[in-house]
């Protein structure tokens, strides 16, 4: 190593101007110390420098919670900590959806993340800030995501890019496609079909709010409430003097943060559950009021429905309404709630069979007619479901059996044996030959839904708990 003068030794040399050998080996040696100091001290610097620049590497590495170990050395400093405390950190998913242009995911603190083929955007305000880079959101969503795809945890580090994309990692919007109902069930979010297939903002309100009621449907739940999205209200212009119900109702509708924590006090499985339960017991209660009235003459104080009696006629409306509303709320609801449909369904199809008789027979009050009708006039199984006598045939006579069509084959095996029951007695009734034949291209599905239900080991559930799609099931 050549011997470099320093600043300093050159002004020590220069204060003597008498010098001897001994002075001139004493400047040697402290040269030579000098130089083995730098050289040590020179050493020591690279060694603090390899050792800062491993502490780095390390910093710039990062565990998610989905297993997946991250490298962050492509980030700036605000990058990477965005993408640490996303990485590390958890949020609430409220619900997604498939849309034309993507993927959206609704957080529970308000933010909305949307996936696409060329970004992925969020509605939060550190994204809005910096719309070129990703923020906490996005990293922890689609690390999330690709959580779900990969069978074990990433044995090298992946390399995280501004945008929030790992570079080795498959698009994880090409992944998405078909697939997003079943990572919505594995990571137990909630998932929103099409908005023409599933409900409204003001629906799903509406829905929650009749949920707290122990009767009333959301379909006869404050009809004078029909706030949408389209106008935008503030929070101040959502109150409605003397009417709290009202205020809470339009802020629901208009104040996400407001929506989120309904639907956490009451999610869709819920719903589902509560409405198809509540359509069995007001069938129920409809035809225990008409068997009352067929006896005696008495009038129910508070009926099923308030604009309508329990004559004949108005029995088989409303029954008729009812499975038309199960039908409908089977599509709009799924995949929640498809078993507590089917529960409702074979069981007012169970009430109405038995029912194959004159409803005025053996009355105390000796009455024979209601208006002048006779018997098969007013007997509900003749008006429902028909019978070769009445040469009755046709498709609108295929009561609850259509509704029945719309269920998943999985959640029909657990009416089998029941239905093979309605189906004998109803041959011995002389139903329609169609109907008949429908009842049986069901039964065969349930009983082969069945089959393979029990072939793969998988465990029968209970009937009547309401619910598909990860809400609370019951098991035997």
């Amino acid at each position: 190593m050549p011997n470099t003068v320093l600043p300093a030794r050159a002004a020590r040399a220069g204060r003597s101007d008498t010098s001897n050998d001994d002075s001139d080996c004493g400047d040697e040696r402290s040269s030579g110390e000098s130089s083995s100091e730098e050289e040590e001290e020179g050493e020591d610097d690279d060694e603090e420098s390899s050792d800062e620049e491993q502490s780095e590497s390390n910093s710039a590495s990062v565990l998610a919670t989905s297993g997946i170990t991250y490298d962050l050395s492509q980030l700036d400093s605000e990058s990477e900590a965005r993408a640490v405390v996303g990485l590390t950190g958890h949020f609430d998913v409220v619900d997604c959806r498939s849309t034309p242009a993507g993927y959206d995911f609704q957080l529970s603190d308000r933010p909305q993340v949307h996936i696409g083929a060329d970004s992925s955007t969020c509605t939060c305000a550190v994204f809005q800030d910096q719309p070129d880079a990703a923020c906490q959101h996005i990293f922890w969503l689609v690390d999330q995501l690709h959580g779900c795809f990969l069978p074990t945890p990433q044995s090298t580090e992946v390399t995280l890019t501004p945008d929030g994309r790992p570079d080795r990692l498959p698009r994880i919007e090409d992944l998405l496609k078909g697939n997003l109902i079943s990572v919505a069930t594995q990571l137990k979010w909630q998932y929103l079909r099409e908005e023409e297939d599933g409900m409204t903002r003001t629906e799903k309100v509406r829905d929650i709010f009749s949920a707290f009621s122990n009767r009333t449907l959301p379909e006869d739940t404050r009809r004078d409430l029909t706030e949408t999205t389209e106008q935008a209200r503030t929070a101040e212009q959502c109150v409605v003097q003397g009417d709290f119900e009202a205020t809470m109702f339009r802020l629901a509708v208009h104040d996400d943060g407001v929506f989120n924590s309904l639907c956490k006090a009451m999610p869709a499985g819920a719903c589902a559950a509560i409405y198809f339960d509540k359509v069995q017991e007001q069938s129920r209660r409809l035809l225990d009021d008409f068997d009352r009235y067929c006896a005696t003459g008495e009038l129910p104080v508070n009926p099923v429905s308030p604009g309508l009696g329990v004559e004949v006629d108005d029995v088989v409306t409303q029954l008729q309404r009812s499975v038309s509303r199960i039908e409908v709320n089977i599509a709009a609801r799924a995949p929640h709630g498809s078993e507590g449909a089917a529960e409702a369904l074979v069981s007012l199809l169970e009430l109405v069979v038995a029912r194959n008789n004159d409803p005025l027979e053996g009355n105390p009050l000796g009455r024979q007619s209601f208006h002048g009708e006779d018997e098969d006039q007013r007997n509900l199984y003749h008006l429902l479901i028909g019978s070769v006598e009445t040469d009755s045939e046709t498709d609108a006579r295929h009561f609850v059996l259509h509704a029945l069509d719309a269920l998943p084959p999985v959640d029909l095996h657990q009416c089998a044996n029941r239905l093979r029951d309605i189906l004998r007695k109803i041959e011995v009734n002389r139903a329609p030959k169609p109907y008949l034949l429908h009842l049986g291209s069901l039964i065969r599905i349930a009983e082969s839904a069945a089959a393979a239900a029990m072939g793969s080991g998988q465990k029968r559930p209970a009937a009547g708990n309401g619910n598909s799609g990860g809400y609370s099931k019951r098991t035997r």
